[in-house]
C-alpha cells in the first residue's frame, strides 16, 4: 500500500513550495529512487523545470519534463498530465486533485503550503487516505 507523506510548510508562496520539492527531489534522486512530480498545467511544469536546473550550482539534478520531449528513462519526471512513464518509486503531487494511479507508487508526497485553495484540498485528500485506510505521516516543517 501507498505510504503517503504530508509536508507542511510555514509559507504560503508557490516559489516556496516549487523550492522545497527541489530539495525532495534531490535528496530522493540522491537515494537512487525514481520521482514523479505531478504538476498542475503547463506552466508549473516549466517552472519547476527551470528552477530544478538552476536549483543547487553545486549539484545537478537530471531530470526531464514532460513539454514535448517524453524520456520516460529520466529518475526524475515532472508531468501535468497523466503520463508518469514507468515510474514506482515516489510521486510528488503538486495539484489540487488526486493524480489517476497515485497508488502504483510506493510513496506519495503532499507538499501542503499556506494558501487557502492548497489547504482545501490537501484536507480533502488527507481525508480521502485515511478513509481508505492509507499509512500516512505528518512532517510539519514549521517547527523546524
Amino acid at each position: 500500500m501507498t505510504q503517503v507523506d504530508f509536508y507542511i510548510l510555514p509559507d504560503s508562496k508557490a516559489a516556496a513550495r516549487q523550492h522545497f520539492v527541489c530539495r525532495l527531489v534531490e535528496k530522493i534522486q540522491g537515494l537512487g529512487q525514481s520521482v514523479c512530480v505531478a504538476t498542475e498545467n503547463e506552466e508549473q511544469t516549466r517552472g519547476l523545470d527551470d528552477m530544478l536546473w538552476a536549483y543547487n550550482p553545486t549539484s545537478f539534478i537530471p531530470h526531464s519534463a514532460c513539454t514535448g520531449s517524453n524520456d520516460h528513462s529520466a529518475q526524475v519526471w515532472l508531468s501535468h498530465g497523466s503520463d508518469f512513464g514507468e515510474h514506482h518509486n515516489v510521486l510528488i503531487n503538486l495539484r489540487n486533485q488526486l493524480p489517476e494511479h497515485f497508488s502504483r507508487f510506493e510513496r506519495l508526497s503532499e507538499v501542503v503550503i499556506q494558501d487557502d485553495a492548497v489547504l482545501k484540498s490537501s484536507r480533502e485528500s488527507y481525508r480521502f487516505y485515511q478513509e481508505r485506510g492509507y499509512p500516512i505521516r505528518n512532517h510539519d516543517m514549521r517547527k523546524r
